[in-house]
């Protein structure tokens, strides 16, 4: 590569990256050909970015922090607070692995996440700044020095000046070397920011220019920047929505829904978690005896930074009755229980918000599972299911995939210990299909809507378990809006005046 000058897509040491393809395809037994192919993508590359000095610039920026982690004596860092371009002074921590320094940065004020190594190390400041450009950084065989820190500190705001004077003013010993970071974000041309790091040392209030300087890199550890990364999306995170029933498909639910991004979650459930639950639930056997809801609330809050779940260790029927729908976005109805979610439909329907409601339930062993969308201002509502297709009221909804009046409970110790019998794959793919349904709701899409996934029924026919004429038509591929059709049909009496 040509030397003295930056260049895009090429590290510190030279090496040139061709390819960002995660799923490119090699065959190992053309290895001529690969090296051949690596080496013309290297030089078209150069050449590309060697003729477009400018544009080869800002495409350099837009990847600097991946250059700057491979300077020579790059220190690792962890960061818990956000590179918002609000500058300030935030609080540092210096802990040896092994050897090897590793720096912690949070806000002010504010105590360490629990995942911070930081026992035994003292605070200290250090200083976070936004900037409109970067100084370039050195190139191979030069080094960091502090030169460059001085050319950071004069191209400062007065504003930023003044905590830079924080920073660096003397201790109570003039004459001893203070260590100190700076952290400094820049717009990057693609989007976002960059964030790069410096250790260097203070003496007499400035830059001592005698001592090391050491590049740092940090890991952002923050909410935003980690849910962005993971792929969560920002719109969710305004979202509140409130699952009743934690069992093993509304605890699936759950975590989905924080996985793609929405921001709060009330959990409701009065049962405490079970030995009879640990082979088709998320939780962990600690939570034994304790409350689903809360063992939920801490599960997913430290896995899912940002997020806020209310535990509510009650049953649905409370929640309901003193309920505050103002700022939930959704209600997701977990429960399997026909007569008491048609119970909570009706009561829904008397509010005037209009608001996504889901119902889900899994069908006995491998027949499958479904997920019912309704809105509470709408036509189509669940209480639409139960009927025949003459519209006449049933017990049986018109969606189930299991004949009428066939005992599937199980127990093993007797009447205490009776359970449906399904297993965890069926469980979490019911509400994985839920939790998808929902999300364009979310966003307002809006229309009552039925999804389903039927089995192949082995294991319901292998107990001798008749099966419905729709288990053996929902098995065929079948259109969304058809599959609406045969759940709502005409509005029931319920829901056709809405």
């Amino acid at each position: 590569m040509p030397t003295g000058r930056l260049h895009p897509h090429v590290g510190y040491f030279g090496t040139v990256c061709v390819s960002d393809n995660q799923g490119l395809s090699l065959d190992p037994d053309r290895q001529a050909d690969i090296v051949a192919h690596t080496f013309l993508a290297a030089f078209d590359l150069l050449e590309k970015w060697d003729s477009d000095k400018l544009g080869g610039l800002a495409e350099f920026f837009n990847e600097v922090e991946g250059y700057w982690s491979w300077l020579p004596d790059s220190i690792g860092s962890s960061g818990a607070f956000d590179a918002d371009g609000k500058d300030r002074l935030v609080t540092s921590y210096l802990k040896f692995r092994g050897k090897k320094p590793h720096w912690f940065f949070t806000e002010r004020d504010v105590p360490p996440p629990r995942d911070f190594d930081v026992k035994g190390a003292a605070a200290q400041s250090a200083l976070y700044i936004h900037m409109a450009e970067l100084a370039p950084p050195p190139v191979n065989p030069e080094q960091l020095t502090a030169a460059y820190v001085v050319a950071i500190r004069d191209k400062m705001s007065a504003a930023q000046l003044a905590l830079w004077t924080r920073l660096v003013r003397p201790s109570s010993n003039k004459n001893h070397p203070k260590q100190a970071v700076l952290m400094v974000s820049v717009p990057r041309a693609a989007g976002g920011v960059s964030v790069v790091g410096v250790e260097f040392r203070t003496r007499n209030g400035d830059v001592d220019l005698n001592a090391q300087v050491k590049p740092l890199t940090m890991r952002r550890l923050t909410p935003i920047y980690m849910r962005e990364r993971g792929g969560a999306s920002s719109a969710m995170f305004s979202k509140h929505v409130v699952v009743v029933g934690c069992g093993a498909i509304g605890a699936v639910i759950a975590d989905a829904l924080a996985a793609t991004g929405v921001g709060r979650l009330t959990l409701v459930d009065y049962d405490d978690y079970s030995e009879d639950n640990v082979f088709r639930h998320i939780l962990d056997p600690i939570w034994i005896e304790l409350p689903k809801v809360r063992a939920l609330q801490f599960k997913l809050e430290h896995q899912y930074p940002g997020l806020k779940v209310i535990p509510l260790a009650i049953r649905g029927e409370e929640w309901l009755h003193d309920a505050d729908l103002g700022d939930v976005d959704a209600v997701v109805f977990a429960l399997g229980l026909p007569t008491l979610e048609q119970a909570f439909s009706r009561a829904l329907r008397k509010k005037t918000k209009q608001l996504p409601v889901l119902f889900t339930w899994l069908e006995p062993l491998d027949l499958g599972g479904h997920s019912v969308l309704t809105w509470t201002q709408s036509e189509g509502c669940l209480n639409c299911l139960y009927r025949n297709d003459e519209g006449v009221s049933s017990l049986q909804s018109r969606i189930a995939f299991l004949a009428p009046n066939q005992p599937v409970s199980k127990t093993i110790t007797g009447c205490g210990s009776v359970f449906v019998p399904y297993g965890a794959l069926q469980s979490r793919r019911t509400a994985l299909m839920a939790a998808e349904h929902l999300l364009p709701a979310l966003s307002g899409a809006g229309g009552a809507s039925y999804r389903y996934w039927a089995g192949d029924g082995e294991a319901a026919a292998g107990q001798h378990l008749r099966t419905t004429p729709w288990w053996k038509a929902a098995r065929t591929t079948m259109p969304s809006d058809e599959q609406s059709k045969r759940a709502f049909g005409r509005p029931c009496k319920h829901c056709k005046a809405a």
